[in-house]
């Protein structure tokens, strides 16, 4: 396992499935005391090895360029979960249509540690805000995914890889939750 390469590796996958666009979106991996995270203004179909920054859970930089400015939501996931070791934000189409209109998506089956009811919703504050990563740190807590009101989703994993798993589960769960509703004006 190599969570710098890992880094790299999800956030091209991120942006050739469409999860985001332009230099939308960011994914980071922590190692001990340590985190990998895109750098800014980076689409993720160009981050390298390179370009990925290195900072301490301070938020210093240890290593590379600018971290992306959703960095502070990153840690405050990591302070606040010593099991999550991977952080995944999108900006995936369909779930992000959910959080536009103010729809809850409903989950379902078919990924461990999702739990029953609804994906929780990050009411809105700026994008890279400390008020923003405060309360999706908050939600967080107890949950491995959070829906940002009008912004995209965050997912958290063990690694950096199963949190890339889920966040392709929750777009794919709203998919299905939006096609669904559309063939039941059909019948």
């Amino acid at each position: 396992m190599n969570p710098l390469r890992d880094v790299v590796d999800v956030s091209v996958h991120l942006y050739r499935r469409g999860l985001v666009s332009g230099i939308g979106g960011n994914v980071s991996a922590r190692v001990d005391d340590r985190v990998f995270i895109t750098p800014t203004m980076v689409p993720l179909d160009q981050v390298t090895l390179k370009n990925v920054a290195m900072v301490d859970l301070e938020g210093n930089i240890l290593r590379g360029g600018r971290p992306s400015s959703e960095l502070e939501l990153h840690l405050e996931v990591y302070r606040r979960r010593p099991d999550v070791n991977g952080v995944v934000h999108t900006h995936s189409p369909y779930a992000r249509a959910f959080s536009v209109a103010g729809i809850e998506i409903e989950k379902m089956e078919g990924f461990k540690g999702l739990g029953d009811g609804n994906l929780p919703v990050v009411p809105y504050h700026p994008p890279g805000s400390r008020e923003l990563a405060s309360a999706c740190a908050e939600i967080m807590v107890n949950e491995n995914a959070a829906v940002l009101e009008n912004h995209g989703v965050v997912c958290a994993g063990e690694t950096v890889k199963e949190a890339l798993l889920l966040a392709e589960f929750i777009e794919e769960l709203a998919k299905t939750r939006f096609i669904a509703e559309v063939l039941k004006f059909m019948k």
